[in-house]
């Protein structure tokens, strides 16, 4: 007999692990994961824009953007090792330093470990490799959650729920909500849902939960496995749910359809981060569209045993960026891919006693890719004698980067920058930069015009903020993607206005809906909820 704790079992667990009912949400477009729904045969994006893959084919560029989160918390120490001030690093870890003779000299003050050196060397050698010394910020968070939080929000302000490429997005294509691009905008593979990619309606990344999703939907376009379920009722609704879910997530059938067109010339390590960089690579050469990855590569958090740990880890993540550029070199695709590493802290100086180390501060991040222009170091490495209760004290901004890399590689206009990341930054020398720049959104800047949802006791409006008489046409979608109809079509004076659904549709039911603002050939659209 199939009881439902066996369905739970059978069904959840085995087959998607550290999968919850949030992720399960996320992945329906319910909880912002970037599913895309379609009913009716009317397409409705629940977690899915247009901005990212508009911008930047407006650029002209082709310019990819690959994000490797290293979940954890990255020693960076152990990482790239501060030779020239060896003595004060083995002191502060006399079991867990490398030793002088395993280290690979990339400088005469910075070397990697040894073991690295088949794949950083030739990395190294070939201009494709810069390291960011120092990366955090003032008081920075040493929580696993939180200081994740705050890298991809970009700042420690609780009040924030948004993510830097989240902000940026919304602010400049405001229709994805009834606007479905043909590619997905963005890719995030493990860590469902990342605030990164969230703006203040829905997250912009199309989110797969771990690589054996990826792979079974680059081997037949499906996400769920209809055929391994219990042979019983419960078992026959979950079939026929994950077959509608399968049908639904458009996106899977575009990356199985691209991925399709390319073989991979170079042998990829047997690991998720590997087989998720060979799928990464065919879908780049395939012309997906997609201009932004990130990749979750966990186990970092190294409070004991961590050589082993660590050297795996590296030597993963070496092996693999090594194959995805090898891999893209012959289609000429290699120059327009920067690969960018990013974790939430580092490690403290000193190791513990439990042959590892704790959760700590600043720490290097890392830059790949033949369009650096030359391998070398940026900013200035954290000193090892002047400690903050035994923490490196930070000497890059890790907002720094962020902004060189959105307006130098992505090619976003700088003024459409500051609007989007929470505090100022300081374009660094990266090695590249961008010959043209997303321009056309001016009017973002110039323009105030402001739409909220607004709910006063049982009365929902849509409260409107312009500095400019114009028409205004407003529409009311249910979540099938059918026109409730027409909320408001005339002139709109300057000023704060606000338009109730609750008067104009008394016997609206409770729901979640989507209204849609066109005004000036240009739209805006936001859910709205109208409660019974």
């Amino acid at each position: 007999m199939c009881t439902e704790k066996d369905l739970l079992i059978n069904c959840n667990t085995k087959d998607h692990e550290k999968w919850n009912r949030r992720s399960f949400l996320q992945t329906l477009g319910l909880g912002g994961a970037g599913a895309t729904l379609m009913m009716n045969g009317i397409p409705m994006a629940f977690g899915q824009s247009t901005p990212l893959s508009t911008a930047l084919g407006n650029s002209d560029s082709g310019r990819v953007l690959l994000i490797v989160r290293l979940q954890g918390g990255n020693d960076g120490l152990n990482t790239i090792v501060p030779i020239n001030n060896y003595d004060l690093y083995a002191n502060a870890r006399p079991t867990l330093k490398h030793e002088m003779a395993d280290i690979h000299k990339l400088s005469n003050e910075f070397g990697v470990p040894k073991y690295l050196q088949p794949t950083i060397e030739p990395i190294w050698e070939g201009g494709c490799m810069k390291v960011v010394h120092g990366t955090g910020y003032e008081n920075q968070n040493l929580s696993h959650f939180t200081g994740t939080d705050n890298l991809s929000k970009g700042t420690d302000d609780e009040m924030v729920e948004t993510g830097v490429y989240g902000r940026y997005f919304e602010s400049i294509y405001p229709d994805f909500l009834l606007n479905l691009p043909e590619a997905p905008p963005a890719v995030q593979i493990g860590g469902v849902g990342d605030i990164i990619f969230t703006g203040t309606e829905s997250n912009f990344a199309f989110t797969i939960a771990n690589t054996r999703q990826l792979e079974r939907i680059a081997s037949d376009g499906t996400l769920f496995n209809v055929a391994d379920v219990p042979d019983c009722t419960k078992g026959s609704q979950l079939k026929f749910v994950r077959g509608v879910l399968n049908t639904t997530l458009k996106y899977s059938k575009v990356i199985k359809e691209t991925a399709a067109t390319q073989t991979n010339t170079i042998e990829f390590p047997d690991t998720n981060l590997g087989s998720a960089l060979s799928i990464i690579s065919k879908t780049i050469k395939g012309g997906m569209g997609t201009c932004v990855y990130m990749v979750n590569l966990n186990g970092f958090d190294t409070h004991a045993n961590q050589p082993e740990k660590h050297q795996e880890l590296l030597t993963n993540i070496t092996e693999s960026i090594m194959a995805f550029y090898r891999d893209l070199e012959p289609s000429g695709r290699d120059r327009d891919v920067l690969t960018m590493t990013m974790s939430e802290f580092g490690r403290r100086v000193k190791e513990n006693g439990s042959n590892g180390t704790d959760h700590g501060t600043a720490a290097p991040m890392l830059l790949f890719g033949p369009s650096l222009n030359g391998s070398g170091f940026i900013g200035e490495h954290p000193s090892l004698s002047d400690l903050n209760r035994g923490n490196l004290k930070y000497t890059q901004d890790f907002i720094n980067v962020y902004g060189t890399i959105m307006q130098e590689w992505l090619c976003i206009d700088s003024n459409i920058i500051n609007q989007s990341i929470p505090r100022p930054y300081t374009s660094i020398d990266l090695g590249f930069n961008c010959s043209s720049t997303v321009t056309n959104h001016d009017y973002i800047v110039r323009e105030k015009f402001e739409h909220i949802p607004i709910y006063d006791d049982k009365r929902v409006s849509i409260r409107i903020n312009n500095n400019f008489q114009e028409s205004y046409k407003i529409s009311l979608y249910n979540i099938l993607g059918q026109q409730v109809g027409v909320l408001y079509d005339d002139t709109i004076e300057s000023g704060q206005h606000d338009i109730s659904i609750s008067d104009h549709f008394p016997q609206l039911k409770a729901g979640v809906y989507v209204y849609n603002i066109n005004k000036n050939n240009r739209n805006y659209s936001k859910k709205i909820i109208i409660s019974g």
